[in-house]
C-alpha cells in the first residue's frame, strides 16, 4: 500500500530531506574531525586509522552506487545493500573497539548525530533514487544545487583531513622498524 505512494512523493522532499541530513552529518563530522586532530598523535593507534580509512573508502563507493541508481536501480541494489553492510560493520568496530573507553561524552554524542543523520541520509536517497530514480531532480531550484556542491565541498574537504591523519605517525612507525 505505501510502497505505491512513493513515486508520488515530491523531489523537493527527497531533496530537502537529503540536504538537511547530509549538512548535520558534515556540521558534525567536521566538528568530529577536530576533535580526532588533537587526539591523532596521542590515543588514535594506526588500527583504528585504518578503520576510518575503511569507512571513508566503503562510503564513497556506497554513495557512488546510489547516484548509478539513476540508471540501475535494480542491478545496483546488490552493491549498495554489500556496501552499506560492511560500512555499518566497520562503524560498529570502530565505535565498540576503539570508542567505548576512550571517548568523552562530547565525542560519543558527536558519533550519534553522525550516525543517526548520515544513514538517514542513506536511506533517503536510497528510497527516492531505488524507487523512482531520482525522478525530478533535474527540475529543483538552482539553490538545492548549490545548496549540494557546499555540503559535498564540505564533506570532501574533511575526508582528505581524515584520510590524512597519522600519515607522518605510519612513516615513523616504519622507520623505527626498517631501521
Amino acid at each position: 500500500m505505501y510502497m505505491s505512494t512513493l513515486p508520488d512523493v515530491s523531489p523537493l522532499y527527497w531533496a530537502t530531506a537529503i540536504l538537511v541530513s547530509a549538512t548535520i552529518f558534515a556540521v558534525f563530522w567536521f566538528m568530529d574531525a577536530l576533535t580526532h586532530e588533537e587526539l591523532v598523535e596521542v590515543d588514535l593507534t594506526d588500527r583504528e586509522l585504518q578503520t576510518h580509512r575503511n569507512i571513508l573508502a566503503v562510503s564513497l563507493l556506497m554513495e557512488g552506487s546510489l547516484v548509478l541508481m539513476y540508471w540501475w536501480d535494480v542491478e545496483v541494489l546488490p552493491i549498495f545493500l554489500a556496501l552499506f553492510l560492511t560500512r555499518t560493520a566497520h562503524e560498529f568496530i570502530d565505535e565498540l573497539h576503539y570508542h567505548t573507553d576512550r571517548c568523552s561524552p562530547r565525542e560519543s554524542r558527536l558519533h550519534l548525530i553522525m550516525w543517526v543523520s548520515v544513514i538517514a541520509k542513506t536511506f533517503f536517497m536510497f528510497m527516492w533514487g531505488f524507487f523512482s530514480n531520482y525522478e525530478g531532480i533535474w527540475d529543483l531550484p538552482i539553490a538545492y544545487y548549490v545548496w549540494g556542491v557546499v555540503v559535498f565541498g564540505a564533506m570532501g574537504w574533511t575526508t582528505q583531513a581524515e584520510w590524512g591523519r597519522g600519515k607522518g605517525k605510519e612513516a615513523e612507525a616504519r622507520e623505527l622498524i626498517n631501521g
